[in-house]
């Protein structure tokens, strides 16, 4: 049976958009991932202590499930139990109410304090440790998006308005318009700009939340160069910097499929309407 690599940002992928309610489906086509595959991903990291929907995944979360899957000996997790055993009291208390706050101590700090005491477990052990037995972080079953609602899909494209004179130079210089389109309501925002930079890109979408409001939960650029490395159907490659400000802002990044029928994004057809304008 062959084995294939389990990348820790793949997994992170995965796991963030499935934490967003994205259907499986839609995660297998994007990400080439199988839906087996995906399962596994969403079984490991619920072993560790995760609730999608609840617990936003991150690196450290992907890295522990990429470390189960690794073949090879595990370490057992009765292990990590031992260790936390003796400190169960004192977890306890850390994250009960205080000093009358309404909610005691963040998970986080408290995995900081144990470490001060030479405590060395993962964060999603503690986690996992504190839901067995301190019935830590229990809410309401959260309800899944539909394929596409409102405030869900933004897409992103870029147009050439034509050449315009610029005084300081005495030249003419090329505009462009970057195209924010809201899938759900066709609402649209026009980035006005000289270059298609990722400074650009970044500058127009900022504006683009402030004048819709809020932040869709996924993003579809069009092989946009400032930020696709390497345009694959399957696996895409984007811009580090650009996905740590999609970290920073919430949102999953998708690339629009090439040569494909359903791959065109709504705001590549509305280039030529920009370009008239």
């Amino acid at each position: 049976m062959s084995y294939r690599e389990h990348g820790m940002w793949e997994i992170l992928d995965v796991l963030k958009r499935i934490h967003r309610g994205e259907k499986r489906r839609r995660i297998e086509a994007v990400t080439g991932r199988s839906r087996k595959a995906i399962g596994r991903y969403v079984e490991v990291a619920t072993e560790l202590g995760w609730v999608a929907g609840i617990h936003e995944p991150d690196e450290q979360l992907a890295s522990e499930v990429v470390a189960k899957l690794r073949p090879g000996p595990k370490e057992p997790v009765a292990s990590s139990e031992k260790v936390l055993a003796p400190f169960k009291e004192q977890i306890e208390q850390w994250l009960e109410p205080h000093g009358g706050y309404k909610s005691g101590l963040k998970l986080t700090k408290i995995h900081g304090l144990l470490k001060r005491r030479n405590v060395d477990v993962s964060y999603w052990s503690l986690r996992r440790f504190a839901q067995k037995h301190l019935d830590f972080g229990h809410k309401d079953s959260t309800v899944r998006m539909a394929d596409v609602r409102p405030g869900e899909v933004a897409e992103i494209d870029f147009g050439r308005l034509g050449f315009i004179h610029d005084d300081e130079t005495g030249r003419k210089r090329a505009l462009h318009a970057l195209i924010v389109t809201l899938v759900f309501s066709r609402h649209q925002y026009v980035h006005v700009t000289h270059s298609q930079k990722l400074d650009d890109v970044v500058e127009g979408l900022e504006a683009a939340w402030e004048f819709f409001g809020g932040v869709t939960a996924r993003v579809v650029i069009d092989n946009l160069k400032a930020a696709v490395v390497k345009a694959e159907r399957y696996e895409p490659v984007f811009q580090r910097t650009f996905n740590e400000y999609a970290d920073h802002r919430g949102f999953v990044i998708d690339a629009a499929v090439a040569r494909h029928p359903t791959g065109k994004d709504y705001a590549s057809y509305c280039t030529s309407f920009a370009s008239c304008a």
